[in-house]
């Protein structure tokens, strides 16, 4: 017997991922602007390395790229590691544009301020200067004050304007006006306009809320640097100027 249950023990170690394997499934592709992480590898324009792990999310700002893990979020500059912050918890989202904004169990946290304990689970966040926007499906807050009730889902802005989405609408701050929208948003992003993805393609709108452009897709994530945008279709990178047209 002692033979037959070492033979059974080491069939079961050998399907145990080990640390330093190889990268996790392509299937597990995160988005960054202008780039792709598969597996623990990042893929940038002229740059490709590999962080320790598989993050559970990851975006880039400033030519800096952050990569969220359990309890840890670490920051490259050019391949290099730059800094290792700690985390209260695992990161449920993370974005990098307008600026660093990291979504935890028990508030948001933003590199240089740390942590803004909420008194509801935000759902969203969206760091603007020294602002915080942030959403829990009941209202939309800047800080600590209520800026509209409302079931507000995502949020996403600029230094212009903040936007706050509901499944058919869009709430735009500081002008205080909503506008309806085309279909229910699985992502967004502004740049003056609000670029969202809903399940037929990607909407273009402006703030007065027509329809400027639309480029049909079953694209799955949106990212951008103000300049450019990025969206992840079936693991794959593709990348639009902000008309719309392919780079």
């Amino acid at each position: 017997m002692r033979p037959l249950l070492l033979a059974l023990l080491l069939s079961l170690l050998g399907c145990v991922p080990q640390a330093g394997s190889s990268p996790a499934p392509s299937g597990q592709t995160l988005l960054l602007n202008n780039g792709l992480i598969q597996g623990r590898t990042v893929r940038l324009p002229a740059l490709e390395f590999d962080l320790p792990g598989v993050p559970v999310a990851a975006a880039t700002s400033g030519g800096r790229l952050y990569a969220g893990f359990p309890f840890q979020l670490l920051v490259y500059n050019q391949g290099q590691l730059e800094n290792s912050l700690p985390l209260s918890s695992t990161p449920r989202f993370l974005k990098g544009w307008p600026g660093v904004v990291v979504g935890l169990d028990e508030g948001v946290y933003t590199p240089g301020r740390g942590l803004l304990r909420l008194r509801e689970w935000a759902l969203d966040a969206l760091a603007v200067k020294d602002q915080l926007y942030w959403v829990d499906g009941k209202a939309f807050y800047a800080g600590s004050s209520t800026l509209a009730e409302g079931p507000y889902k995502r949020v996403a802005g600029d230094e212009r304007r903040v936007m706050a989405l509901t499944a058919a609408s869009a709430f735009i701050y500081p002008d205080r006006r909503s506008i309806n929208l085309p279909e229910e948003p699985l992502a967004a992003v502004v740049v003056e306009d609000l670029y969202m993805l809903g399940a037929k393609g990607l909407y273009r709108i402006s703030a007065s809320g027509l329809q400027v452009a639309f480029q049909p897709g079953d694209y799955s994530a949106i990212a951008t640097d103000g300049e450019t945008l990025s969206l992840l279709q079936d693991g794959r990178l593709v990348r639009f100027n902000l008309s719309l047209g392919g780079l």
